[in-house]
């Protein structure tokens, strides 16, 4: 009989501490997520973790409609430049994977939050950092649980040996649809002369899903003339 009962005590004391904990949690994943929870998706947007809720908070949130963005060539940005954004402290790197990962962990690395911007599912993370095309390379990531994953390369700027590369991006409804698509304008050009070698135009439309697919042979007839890239200085 006394057995049964310690048996009995120690499972209501196990129990009360589980939800002594599970109490505590709760309210710390409240605190950590408040600012979440007024978003129009929050089931998909609520972070996995506080870590995740800190590095969420970093994004200026942009409520996008026509946005080009472009880079600069020089580390130095010029006066007025929109997309300087906000250093990201060093204790978020070890959320980024691969090759982003590896230039972060450069003791000359630097990442700066730029805008978050509402997808269909969840948000697109655009952030600014230096990669081998360039110093300022824009670039969207997607944030998976605790992990950044990117999602594609936006604007960079850079020269190297007898040509200079540019890359601008424009984020806009592109087939009507109300959906946030980007479409990418690239040029090539002559260090000596500035003259266009070549150029290209790639369209992106977003899925329900909030992933982009390439459409081929701008087979929605997107007027991209009317996209002007960014007059730069190399």
């Amino acid at each position: 009989m006394r057995l049964i009962l310690l048996i009995f005590a120690l499972l209501v004391t196990y129990s009360s501490l589980w939800s002594q904990d599970e109490s505590e949690k709760e309210q710390i994943e409240k605190e950590s997520y408040e600012d979440y929870q007024e978003r129009p998706y929050p089931a998909a947007n609520v972070p996995a973790s506080e870590e995740a809720a800190a590095f969420m908070r970093l994004f200026e949130e942009s409520d996008v409609g026509n946005l080009r963005l472009y880079s600069n060539v020089d580390a130095k940005l010029p006066y007025g430049y929109p997309f300087e954004g906000e250093e990201i402290p060093e204790s978020f790197y070890d959320m980024f994977t691969g090759e982003y990962r590896e230039l972060l962990e450069d003791d000359k690395s630097y990442a700066y939050s730029i805008y978050n911007i509402k997808g269909n599912t969840g948000e697109h993370y655009l952030m600014r950092m230096p990669t081998n095309k360039g110093p300022n390379t824009l670039v969207m990531f997607d944030l998976q649980g605790e992990v950044m994953q990117p999602v594609m390369p936006l604007a960079y700027a850079y020269c190297s040996g007898e040509y200079c590369f540019q890359q601008d991006a424009f984020i806009t409804d592109l087939d009507g649809d109300t959906d946030l698509d980007v479409l990418i304008k690239f040029r090539r050009t002559a260090a000596d002369s500035e003259e266009v070698i070549n150029k290209n135009d790639l369209i992106y439309l977003q899925g329900d899903d909030g992933t982009y697919q390439m459409v081929l042979d701008n087979a929605i007839r997107v007027d991209v003339d009317r996209y002007n890239m960014k007059e730069l200085e190399f």
